[in-house]
This record gives structure tokens, sequence and C-alpha cells, in this order.
């Protein structure tokens, strides 16, 4: 008898695509994190697709055939991303949408529509959850996945539109029941779908390769007039099972070989006893992986950050936002300045590098306490900043503030003046610069730092 065997090629039934964008201005090309955020990222690296693969497994585990094109960090361009398409033939396209990649996103979706004409086009994203006719009424979209990825484009896939979907229906855009999934049910997710080694020089790190993972879903206040994520979460926040996540580090470390995480939690350290049982995991195991997260000024106290420490985290992420406690109060921002001293002080205590990210141009500001901020910034003495210009994202409270009376917001010019003045005066300081130099390990940190530093400001100009 002779066995025959016959390779048989998997059928990808939805792909999932991370675009790289298309330039304009001074740039060729740009990065977006394609999540819950909707942001650019400042430099020349993006994060690895975390949303992508957490939908993808679980879509996996429903017995559908995936595939995720990782266009972003491959410098694909969108004619190349269809020649791969037109490989493949999917039923369903996912285009996950920035805040500001909008008709970049478009165009790919008319691209993909003259190639593959029988291809669905599922749109995600903050704003596309937010406005689904801005997709839909001309045709971008097919299907519009709102909010978290897992559960709407099971739906979709599955043809049942009744939660978590918007489309077309009889001449009119019908929107689904939102609905959240309960986080027991996301499996671990499957990183041989993209290729985990080239994810390197994720904005500022220790180790190479980098990966990203969470252990929650949403933040405890919730308030921010002019945070989006509510979009996704609707304003709850909920946890992974903690088996599944020391079960996910332990992956990370030992299936893949990878050096480092970024814990794109909202507020990392929002349940304390839950962060202590991580950590205890780590360190009790031995696992060497360096760690960093973001957090709220007032969830962290002097010993938990001490804990994260040991446990190898080396860089925690405030959102300060503002030195002008009017504006933080204007702004339901619920923290203090006092908070934001306190904060630093303890992290700077327990060994960590710190990063500062502040608003310019928020509800409440003024040309005085611009002025003031940057000093506030130096008095914190911080690793690292990010300044960003109070973007008015549509979806956000801020955002009907500033439709209702624009005369309360200063205006952009002089914001982005402030904010590549405070660049240039924190990020030029000499004692400044021989401290980074005494870090750089390799002429690739030489060119990494001055490509992330020249994109930052160049992205206000």
């Amino acid at each position: 008898m002779i066995d025959i065997c016959v390779q048989v090629k998997e059928v990808v039934q939805i792909c999932l695509l991370d675009p790289l964008g298309n330039g304009n201005r001074h740039f060729r090309h740009l990065h977006y994190l394609r999540d819950w955020s909707g942001a650019f990222i400042p430099g020349y690296f993006p994060f690895p697709p975390l949303d992508l693969l957490y939908a993808a497994t679980y879509l996996k585990k429903y017995g559908y055939g995936v595939k995720i094109i990782e266009a972003s960090i491959k410098h694909l361009s969108h004619k190349k991303v269809v020649e791969i398409l037109n490989k493949d033939i999917p039923n369903f396209v996912v285009i996950p949408s920035a805040y500001f990649s909008t008709e970049d996103d478009k165009y790919l979706s008319r691209l993909i529509r003259k190639s593959i004409p029988s291809t669905k086009i599922i749109f995600c994203g903050p704003l596309a959850t937010y406005n689904p006719a801005l997709f839909l009424s001309d045709g971008s979209a097919d299907f519009i996945a709102l909010g978290e990825l897992e559960s709407s484009l099971l739906s979709i896939v599955k043809g049942d539109y009744s939660d978590n979907v918007a489309y077309y229906d009889q001449g009119k855009i019908s929107i689904g029941r939102r609905k959240l999934l309960d986080l027991s049910q996301l499996p671990i997710p499957d990183r041989s779908l993209i290729n985990v080694s080239a994810y390197k020089y994720a904005i500022v790190n220790r180790r190479n390769p980098v990966t990203t993972m969470t252990m929650s879903r949403g933040c405890p206040h919730g308030k921010c007039k002019f945070c989006s994520a509510w979009l996704y979460t609707m304003g709850e926040l909920r946890y992974r099972d903690i088996n599944s996540v020391c079960a996910e580090i332990d992956e990370i470390v030992y299936k893949y070989n990878i050096g480092e995480i970024f814990f794109r939690d909202q507020a990392f350290t929002a349940n304390r006893d839950y962060i202590v049982k991580v950590c205890e995991h780590m360190i009790s195991h031995g696992l060497d992986i360096s760690w960093r997260a973001t957090t709220r000024v007032d969830l962290v106290d002097r010993e938990l950050l001490a804990l994260m420490k040991k446990a190898g985290c080396y860089q925690i992420s405030f959102g300060f936002e503002s030195s002008s406690q009017e504006s933080l109060d204007i702004n339901n921002k619920g923290i203090s300045v006092a908070q934001s001293r306190q904060a630093a002080k303890w992290a700077k205590d327990a060994g960590l590098e710190v990063v500062g990210m502040f608003m310019f141009g928020m509800l409440g500001d003024t040309e005085d306490s611009l002025k003031e901020q940057l000093k506030f910034v130096l008095e914190l003495d911080l690793d690292y900043v990010q300044f960003n210009e109070s973007y008015l994202l549509p979806g956000t409270p801020v955002y009907d503030e500033f439709i209702q009376d624009k005369d309360l917001f200063l205006s952009r010019r002089l914001v982005k003046k402030h904010v590549i003045a405070s660049y240039l005066r924190f990020y030029l300081r000499p004692s400044y610069i021989r401290k980074q130099l005494k870090k750089i390990r390799s002429f690739d940190d030489v060119k990494f730092l001055i490509k992330a530093g020249v994109d930052e400001l160049l992205f206000h100009l």
C-alpha cells in the first residue's frame, strides 16, 4: 500500500490587517495603535497588534481559519497587502481604523473591493464604533465591529448581527446592542500568528523582542472628559482569570523567548491584590522578563511599586496630564497635583524609570498654565515625557463641549508652539543628554533615539 500525503492549504476565512499608514507631509509612512486608543505612534517601530491577536485566537477557538497581515511592522504597502489577500481570497477582511488614519483606511478598502469584490470588509476602532455611518454610508465597510473585537467578529462571521455589529439593513443603518465579553472566555493569544522577533525598540525598552499583553479592560475612574476608551469598555472594568494571565506570561518567557512585556492595561494597578499575585508569580517562578506598565497616580503606593520592581518592572508611565489643578478638575481627571508629585517620588525611590504623559491645551488651560507646565515636569525628575496636544476626539465629552463653544479652548497654533518648545527644552538639556548617552548599547540605539525624536517633533509641526 502506498501512502499518499496531500498537503491541503488552510482556508483563510477572515484576515485581520495591521495596515501601514501612507505618509503625508513629513512622513513616508505612519504607524498607528489600532486598538481602543486609536493613536499615532511616534517613532519608527510599532507594537504587536494585540487586539488582533486576541480576536484571531478567539475565532480560531470556534474553528475559523484566520490570518494576520503585519503590514505596519513589515512596511508593506496597501498594494502589497492586496496582493497577499488575492492569494487567500478570504471571506472577510478586518481593517482597524485609528483616529487619524480614516481616509487612508478607506483608500485601502477601495483597493480591496476593486481587486476582490467577493470579500466582505469589516471596519473597527473607536471612531468606527462612535460613528458607523462614516464608514458604511460611502461603502467603505460592509460591517462595523462595535467596540471589542472578539464577540463582534464572531457574530459577523456567523451571520448573527444582533450584538456589537452595525450594518446596512434595507437602506438604513442598523446598530446592534452592545454586550461585553466575559474575559474568562478570552484565550491566551496565539503569538505564532505573528513574527514575534520583529517587534523591537517599541518606543523605549531594555530588551528585545518586545510583546504586549493585557490583564484587564477598562479603567476604574472612566470619567476623564478627553478619554475615548469608554467606547470599547462602556465604562466597566473587567479582569481576566489570573491563572490564564500567569500562564500567558510563562508562555511568553519559555515558549517564545521574549525579553520584555509592555502591559497595555489602561490602569495597571487598579486592583492591587491582583497585581500583587501576578508579581509574586513572577518572583516565585524566577521569570527572566523585563516589563513596564501604565497607571494612574492615585493607584500606587510605595510598597506596591517596590514589589513591581522586584518582579522585573523597570518603568512606569503616569498620565499626569497637567500641572494645573483647575484643568485637572475641569476635565474630571480625578487626581491632584500633590498625588502626581508623590507617585513620581515613590516610583523613583523604588528604582523605576518614570514616563510622564502630559496634555497641552486641555479644557481650562491658559497660556500662563502652559508656561508653568514645563517647570512642573522638570521638578518631577522624569526619565521620559510625552507631550500631546489635547486632541478633541469624536466620542469624548470634551469634543461635544468644543462643538458648542470653541472659544473655551486655546488656539491650536499656540498649543503646538508650547508642545514643541517643551520637547526641545526637556530633551536637549545637557544633563539629560549625558544621562541618555550612558544608556546606549549600540549604534542601533542611537539611530532609534534620533528617529523617534525627530518623528515626534515633526508630528507636531
